[in-house]
């Protein structure tokens, strides 16, 4: 029975050595990307390009420490712009007005070891290459995926690593111990006593019972963690049917996201454009100044189009675009809301659309996300009729009490506004 005791000790004992000492290692090369990833989403990415290397609402981050060789002075920034621009730096103030005097969100409460976490993020994520994979699957840009992708290869061979070393040293201490017993009870009672074998050693029930344990912590975690990030599919950029660069039509026609994407203003999705859209344009021009005539003419089959009789005498097909934002089915999210009521611009979550040949996930879409946005976003009162019943907040505006009015303030991080 002690024999018994020593071994179950000896197991649990090696069991918790195998989690702090591969938990240590795993965070220790990667905890300031780490940390720094998830402020970085927190708090950056809804205005600056995840790949660090493309202007968005904000600036492009690759290098951002080598254009701010004064440390303080980027700490200063980064917690609050509108106090530092008050000092009359040169830089500060022209990046200032190159996006036309729009102020940088205030950070007031970030550390920093915090801001340091971001800046080696960013530093770290901008070095990497930028790669995009558009066939068959999930596209991975900006070089941060193929980061996140070989530190989780990395993790994953430690992990394993460790628990074949730590796991053979269990079965060398339980093998041990029972010769050691079997060499005892020979001495006591002087007949001779049969080894044991591996095979009775591996279906002891301790260790049977470790390994259930450990395999029910595996599956339970994988379950978990694969769970979560369903859906988070930033830097995706599927190939589409048609190859429609929205860089031709937002960016330079500068046609409006609306004109399209109807429903944005009307309820609770943008919708997909059908090709009758398409054809208030194209029934003239017939050429595009990229692709030619190849693509506008799978607009043309779509919509049951005969360019050269300019008539419409044959079958309509629908085109199959590949959806590219998706939220989990238990999510309420509704275009309206935020494009009329919240005045909104479409770039604050999709990114610089104007500027995208092809169209990407610009922000992770995640529930933290999210929240992070509510908290830090402030209602557009003036001139807004949505939100005229909230008297009290226009008076306390008036008076001076109150600077602004979060999405927080009026209930946004409320559970059953997003969740059924």
């Amino acid at each position: 029975m002690r024999n018994k005791t020593f071994i179950i000790r000896a197991l649990s004992i090696i069991g918790l050595l195998f989690f702090s000492l591969s938990a240590a290692i795993a965070q220790a090369p990667a905890a300031a990307a780490i940390d720094g990833k998830a402020l970085f989403l927190g708090k950056c990415a809804s205005c600056h390009n995840p790949n660090m290397k493309q202007k968005s609402t904000g600036p492009a981050l690759g290098g951002v420490t080598g254009r701010w060789p004064n440390k303080v002075n980027l700490h200063s920034w980064i917690r609050n712009s509108t106090a530092f621009l008050a000092t009359g730096d040169t830089y500060a103030n022209a990046l200032y007005k190159e996006f036309n005097g729009s102020n940088m969100s205030q950070f007031p409460a970030l550390t920093d070891p915090e801001i340091d976490a971001i800046l080696s993020y960013i530093e770290v994520k901008a070095s990497a290459p930028v790669t995009v994979a558009t066939t068959g699957g999930a596209a991975t840009t900006g070089g941060g995926a193929a980061t996140e992708e070989t530190t989780s290869v990395y993790t994953y061979l430690m992990y394993s690593l460790f628990f074949t070393l730590l796991l053979s040293l269990a079965f060398i201490l339980a093998r041990t111990i029972a010769n050691l017993n079997a060499v005892a009870v020979e001495r006591e009672t002087g007949v001779a006593v049969a080894k044991p074998t591996f095979k009775d050693i591996i279906f002891r029930k301790p260790i049977v019972a470790m390994m259930i344990f450990f395999g029910i912590v595996m599956v339970g975690y994988t379950t978990v963690s694969e769970a979560v990030n369903t859906g988070r599919q930033q830097g995706y950029a599927p190939d589409q049917p048609i190859k429609f660069s929205h860089a031709i039509h937002a960016g330079k026609n500068k046609i409006d996201c609306q004109y399209c994407h109807d429903g944005a203003r009307r309820g609770k999705h943008a919708s997909i454009p059908g090709a009758s859209t398409c054809m208030n344009c194209h029934m003239a021009i017939q050429q595009g100044p990229k692709y030619g005539k190849v693509e506008i003419a799978k607009i043309y089959a779509s919509a049951g189009y005969n360019p050269d009789k300019q008539v419409y005498d044959k079958e309509k097909k629908p085109i199959e675009w590949t959806r590219i934002h998706n939220l989990p089915d238990h999510v309420y999210f509704n275009h309206s809301q935020h494009v009329v009521a919240g005045k909104i611009k479409c770039q604050q979550c999709h990114g610089k659309v104007e500027e995208m040949e092809l169209v990407q996930q610009h922000a992770p879409l995640s529930m933290g996300w999210c929240i992070n946005c509510h908290r830090k976003t402030e209602v557009q009162f003036k001139d807004n009729k949505y939100y005229e019943a909230y008297q009290l907040y226009h008076d306390e505006l008036k008076t001076g009490k109150r600077k602004g009015v979060t999405v927080e303030d009026i209930g946004g991080l409320e559970c059953q506004k997003c969740h059924y």
